[in-house]
Formats: structure tokens, sequence, C-alpha cells
């Protein structure tokens, strides 16, 4: 271990993983990635297939239907039978031709460039550090690196999600290459679970000047269940719940006959999960004639703090210490792959890139900062099985 810190210690434009870091990089940010286009998906895994061969891995693709699929990479000399998986995902929520709006730059220690930070930086990082690996002889895992990449976590990983907690179950940990929590770079030892709701409001129609009174309007119930939706906030806990998008009747003249919405919440526990699913469900109409359906749950659930997880965040903690990196940690309320593999193997998020605006056009990583990072995935690589399977 001390040996390995020693050999990596500092990742500088000397050692050329910098420039590494920053050609992989820019590759992946200029081969956009936008939300539901195979195509693009298709050409970015091409890439990285071509750059994991050449570090010794053997790659396997599986198809998606609305997206690229998910890339599937081991070392092609495996020679043990405990596993750790590297995990992250290459599209992005951004357009087709975002980047002319926000070119790939390197100005001042900071990146930008359409899904710099979310998450194609983390999945530089991971080829930094298995090269790294690969160009040291006398650095051997034990624990044999497994990498796994979709391409559909920003829109749920419905494809690949049954994947990701089958080779959870695999794994002695999982380190997750998401960007890191705030400009501080804090660990993620814990996420919210996130849950989708939809609901469909049927009324009575009627002409709205003729005859108001026989109609039963769906838009005004709806404006009741939102307001009892939003009661079921409590960010003490840790709850957030949102209407985000709203929809419904045909005309200004006609008694709106249905209306629609569509709500996010987040919680932090699975019991909370498990309570607001059932009373958001159990919601009924105030209006006679009116009907309401509500259909959903959490389709991420929260990355929570149990023994496992926090034994592998105190193991990166002293590999920090080592390496001069003061490790704090923190909650997101977004969700990641994470929480699906958390279900079943020791999982620590937030691994990847130092920066922010995540999601927005102010989006940035710091480069140093980030650099400062890969020793650490190093090390975490290097570390001999977890023990802790609580």
């Amino acid at each position: 271990m001390e040996n390995a810190t020693q050999h990596i210690r500092d990742i500088d434009i000397k050692s050329g993983y910098r420039d590494y870091f920053l050609n992989i990089l820019q590759k992946l940010v200029e081969t956009e990635t936008p939300p539901a286009d195979p195509a693009s998906h298709k050409a970015l895994f091409s890439i990285l297939e071509k750059e994991l061969e050449g570090l010794g891995y053997e790659v396997s693709m599986y198809n998606g239907v609305k997206s690229g699929g998910q890339l599937f990479a081991k070392p092609k000399a495996q020679k043990t039978g405990c596993y750790q998986l590297l995990l992250g995902h290459i599209d992005t929520v951004w357009p087709t031709d975002t980047l002319q709006k926000m070119p790939f730059r390197n100005e001042d220690n900071t990146l930008t460039g359409p899904g710099v930070y979310d998450m194609k930086a983390g999945v530089a990082m991971m080829l930094t550090a298995l090269k790294v690996i690969y160009d040291h002889d006398d650095v051997e895992p034990v624990v044999t690196p497994i990498l796994f990449l979709n391409s559909d976590e920003e829109s749920g990983s419905v494809e690949s999600a049954s994947r990701i907690k089958l080779l959870a179950r695999a794994m002695n940990r999982v380190l997750v290459l998401e960007p890191s929590l705030d400009p501080d770079g804090k660990i993620k030892t814990r996420r919210k679970g996130v849950g989708h709701f939809d609901v469909t409001i049927k009324g009575v129609s009627s002409h709205a000047g003729i005859e108001p009174e026989k109609g039963r309007s769906a838009i005004l119930e709806l404006s009741y269940l939102i307001q009892k939706l939003h009661q079921l906030n409590d960010p003490e806990n840790g709850i957030s719940v949102n209407v985000g998008t709203i929809d419904g009747g045909i005309s200004t003249n006609v008694v709106a006959p249905e209306s629609r919405a569509s709500v996010d919440v987040r919680v932090r526990t699975k019991a909370d999960a498990k309570r607001l699913t059932n009373e958001i469900t159990a919601m009924e109409s105030d209006t006679e004639g009116v009907t309401l359906e509500i259909k959903g749950g959490f389709r991420r659930p929260p990355l929570v703090q149990n023994k496992r997880n926090r034994a592998l965040w105190q193991a990166a903690k002293e590999v920090g210490d080592q390496l001069g990196l003061e490790l704090t940690e923190g909650t997101s309320g977004g969700g990641s792959d994470g929480s699906y593999t958390s279900l079943f193997a020791a999982t620590l998020d937030g691994l990847g890139a130092v920066g922010d605006g995540a999601h927005s056009p102010t989006e940035r990583v710091f480069l140093n900062e980030t650099l400062q990072r890969i020793p650490l995935i190093v090390n975490l690589l290097l570390l001999p099985p977890l023990n802790e399977q609580g």
C-alpha cells in the first residue's frame, strides 16, 4: 500500500497523466451524448472501448432500446475471483449542439463544456486511474477492478438498473465516480431516494358560459391536490415533494374534463419512501363526480449509511490521510446508480470530479483539485477486500 501511494501520489505534468486525463476528457466532452440518443452514445462507447482495450481490458457491449446501451469491461488477465466495480454513466442532460454554446475549454484551472462535471470527468478519472495501475508493473489490485458504464442514468436507468443490481451482488465494493458534492468536493455518503408519480384526474365537461354548473373541473381538483402534495414537504427531515409539470383542459370555454401532473419526491430513508408512497397513492378526490388516479413509486432507493458503506468510507478517509487529502462527506438530494449497488455491496459515491454547476450553464470542473482525486481512486483500487458486510 505504501509503495503504491509513493508511486502515484502526484498526478502532474511531468508524469504525463495530467495530459492523458485532459486528452481523453476533451474527446468525451466533444462527443455529445444527449438524452435518448443511441447513436451518440454508441459513438462515445466506441472511444472508450478502444481506450480500455489498450489498458488490457476486455470490453462487452449490451444494446439498449432508447439508449446506446451499456459498456462492461474486465481485465483480460484476470487473477482473482474477488471483484470491485467502477460505476458511472456517459449520458448528459444537454441537447444536441450544446457544444456550440458551451465548448470544451481549459482556462485558469477550470474546465467547461456540456457534461464535463456530470460526469465525463469522472469517466476520464476512471481511465486515468486504470492507466496508472497498468503502467506500474509492481502494483496489482488484489480485488479485480470491473468497469460498468450506462447511457440512461440521467433518464432513470430504466434499461440498466437490473444489470447494475445483478453486478453489485458479486462485488466486494463499488466506487461511483459521479461528481463530488459542492465546490469543496465532499464525498457523497448519503443520497436521497427518488420517487416519481403520475397523476390523472377525470372530471365532467360542460359549456363554461351556458351550463358551467353541470361540469366538474379536473383542473380545479388538481389545484386542491397540488396543495395536499406540497403539504408533505418536510425539509428538516429531508423530504421534498415537487409538482413539476401540469397539463389539462380543452379550451377556455369548456369546463376541463381531464388534467394531469407529474410529481418528484425525495427522501432520506426507506421508511419515508414507503410511507409517502402509501400516502400519495391513497389520495382521493374532494369533488363528487371527479375521479383521481395516481401511479408511481420510488425509482431509486436512498443510499444510506449502513455498516459496510461506513467501513468503505473510513477506508477512503485513511487513504486520503496518507495522500494528504482531508476528505469530508455530505448528503446529496440527487439520485445515482450508487443507490442500487448500495442494496447489495459497500458503496462510496461522489468520488469523481471536483467542481459545480451540474445540469446548468455554469457547469465546470476544477482541474487541479480533480487531479488530486486520481491517486485516491488508484489507492482505493489497491486496497484489500473489505471485510465489513453489515
